[in-house]
């Protein structure tokens, strides 16, 4: 079971080291070979810590469920958990694992059915812990997807931390990312998104006749059939083209050498008047595109960038009050909604202070 920067494949990982640990067959030598893989990466520390989590919790949910008829699922916030507790130990001694604080998952009631651990036999273990590993995926995307606010019939806004995906008339698609609004207008001879702020990605429907166009400021995002992501940093934008080919324009300005297309796989940035068109690898596009997913995922990040993307997702804003900090490099998948996981990681793992003060957070160095 080696390291994978795939979110799905270190969270399937996970289950499966469990599902070893828990089987009955462990020894010193699993340990340590459990133990190497948690040390290799975060996300590997995180996903683990999320499934331990997610075993102790469902022994729970009988008595939570109590008074609650089949098949309904209470609403979201009536269920609480406690403290969770220390991870159990299983064969060798455990060590200390030094990632995320206990993540908030929200289950499906039929998790309530899942018998003690002790009381399976391998292959029940193993089929209970597919079902996990897929509720905790269900979990995930559900977390992902959260309010939809519409102030009229052609402007779509989605609050801090909420992802969501509107339909367009066209058989267009658009998925607003964090604390973003867009206003739509289409008609027989048009397609026109103005992107007042925040990200989108676009899944567009081909149409020769009507070219689909992002406004943003001065510039625009040109496309026929194509899908791409747009981000806006004030007046500035940043396009990711996943499939198929754009062009950006100045509008107003008709010649083509203020024009810079842009194919399946790159990504240009503009600077003011300057573009800045990049190749990124494929690990690098997965990373800038993994808020679809509900996750932010760092790679030999700064702890300063890494600070700045959290708070497009959270009200209450992590502040760096120590400059000796910023620098610091860090790596990992988190979901986007659990700023708690990352907070965690940095106070286990980094000679970083974490204290919360009203409405801010407050990082300095330990």
């Amino acid at each position: 079971m080696n390291p994978s920067t795939n979110s799905a494949d270190t969270e399937a990982a996970a289950a499966a080291w469990f599902a070893k640990r828990e089987s009955g067959d462990w020894n010193a030598a699993d340990q340590a070979q459990l133990e190497e893989w948690l040390d290799s990466s975060t996300a590997c520390r995180i996903a683990f810590i999320r499934i331990v989590t997610a075993w102790e919790r469902s022994g729970r949910l009988n008595a939570l469920g109590a008074g609650v008829p089949p098949r309904t699922i209470p609403p979201r916030g009536t269920w609480s958990f406690g403290p969770s507790p220390k991870m159990p130990s299983s064969g060798a001694a455990q060590k200390p694992l030094k990632g995320a604080a206990d993540p908030e998952i929200d289950v499906a009631p039929s998790m309530a059915d899942i018998p003690d651990v002790r009381a399976l036999s391998r292959p029940q273990f193993r089929r209970s812990m597919r079902a996990i590993a897929a509720l905790l995926v269900v979990a995930t995307t559900v977390g992902a997807v959260w309010h939809l606010s519409k102030g009229h019939a052609d402007s779509y806004r989605t609050q801090i931390g909420a992802i969501t995906t509107v339909p367009l008339s066209d058989g267009s698609k658009v998925t607003l990312n964090t604390d973003s609004q867009i206003h739509v207008e289409l008609n027989p001879t048009m397609r026109r998104i103005k992107l007042d702020q925040g990200e989108a990605f676009f899944e567009v429907a081909k149409d020769a006749a009507r070219s689909f166009v992002v406004d943003i400021a001065d510039k625009r995002v040109v496309a026929v059939g194509t899908k791409f992501s747009v981000r806006r940093d004030n007046n500035d934008i940043r396009v990711l083209v996943t499939e198929g080919r754009v062009r950006i324009e100045r509008r107003g300005i008709s010649s083509e050498a203020v024009q810079t297309q842009l194919t399946a796989g790159s990504e240009a940035r503009t600077a003011q008047a300057a573009i800045l068109v990049d190749q990124p690898a494929p690990a690098q596009v997965e990373q800038l595109l993994s808020w679809r997913t509900g996750y932010i995922m760092f790679r030999d990040t700064a702890l300063a960038d890494a600070v700045a993307d959290f708070n497009r997702y959270t009200a209450r804003k992590i502040v760096i009050e120590d400059p000796a900090i910023a620098g610091i490099r860090i790596g990992g998948n988190f979901r986007s909604d659990d700023a708690d996981a990352f907070l965690w990681l940095l106070q286990s793992g980094f000679p970083i202070n974490v204290e919360p003060r009203g409405d801010r957070i407050i990082l300095t160095k330990r």
